[in-house]
């Protein structure tokens, strides 16, 4: 295990926030801590990054593959393809037919796909050997590995993303500063991430399935992923939310809570996800997981 210093974003001083089970993998403890100063959560003591990649081996860690054998499975590949639809819509209205984009963290080459077909000359990186099978086997989409994305000349990438990549990266700092120098003038850097601050966090504390500990390096929020992307370069344009997320957390922080998903839990979920979204349009403007569109400053 590694133990951070210092706030990983502005190496000031932290406390620790909250203890989290790592629920999906190996039944470990971890602590989640906030930085004094910036205010950012952050693992740590953390596995370093060499070994990291054990506490990814599960059927459940579904992002990686292309399973759907529970409900909330299910529930996860049925709002897939929205999901993609609406992310596709996205780029579609910040960059035309025809650029170059770039997915860091690609999975299971779904969202690349997508892009290809809506014509555009669309790339994946992904560090999980199994992810990049499922996308060759599963959806005929050849996905790099993640250390490929330094070495591979690029001359005009408009868009990058990173839909829930951006927690898992050790190197956080230099892998902000390589998108930077990979985008274009005014190229738009896309960051989904869960956030710490929404209803559906405070609710479940240390249940909450989004803290995701080890795998989770970092709990970004608004405030604080603003104030680090700053620092690399880039300006905030927009945050959206990510509505479907809230449900998805909250059932699966149920089934975290009680051990199983049984009628009570799942209309709970189903409840507190509703709730949350409710509490983020009525008051708080913070939802379960945010979408933010940086753009990089010249």
């Amino acid at each position: 295990m590694e133990e951070l210093k210092g706030c990983p974003a502005c190496e000031s001083n932290f406390n620790a926030f909250i203890t989290c089970k790592d629920f999906t993998v190996s039944g470990e403890y971890f602590t989640v801590n906030q930085c004094v100063e910036c205010g950012l959560k952050f693992t740590s003591p953390r596995p370093a990054e060499a070994e990291i990649g054990r506490y990814y081996q599960s059927q459940d860690y579904i992002s990686h593959s292309n399973k759907n054998n529970d409900g909330i499975g299910k529930l996860y590949a049925a709002v897939r393809q929205f999901a993609v639809y609406q992310k596709v819509k996205l780029i579609m209205y910040l960059v035309p037919r025809g650029s170059q984009i770039v997915d860091l963290g690609a999975g299971n080459g779904y969202f690349v796909k997508q892009l290809k077909a809506s014509g555009y000359n669309a790339s994946g990186f992904e560090p999980s050997d199994d992810a990049r099978k499922v996308a060759q086997t599963d959806f005929d989409i050849e996905i790099e590995a993640l250390e490929r994305f330094q070495e591979v000349e690029m001359q005009s990438v408009k868009c990058i993303t990173l839909w829930h990549v951006l927690e898992h990266i050790h190197s956080l700092k230099k892998t902000l500063s390589d998108i930077h120098s990979k985008l274009t003038a005014g190229g738009y850097l896309i960051i989904a991430v869960p956030n710490p601050e929404s209803y559906d966090a405070k609710h479940y504390k240390e249940y909450w399935a989004a803290y995701d500990v080890p795998r989770h390096l970092y709990h970004f929020s608004a405030g604080s992923i603003t104030k680090l992307l700053a620092q690399s370069g880039f300006q905030l344009k927009e945050k959206k939310p990510m509505l479907f997320d809230s449900t998805y957390v909250a059932l699966l922080s149920e089934k975290y809570k009680s051990g199983k998903l049984s009628l009570p839990q799942l209309l709970k979920g189903l409840w507190f996800g509703f709730i949350s979204n409710v509490n983020g349009f009525l008051f708080t403007k913070n939802f379960s997981s945010h979408i933010y569109i940086f753009k990089k400053q010249n």
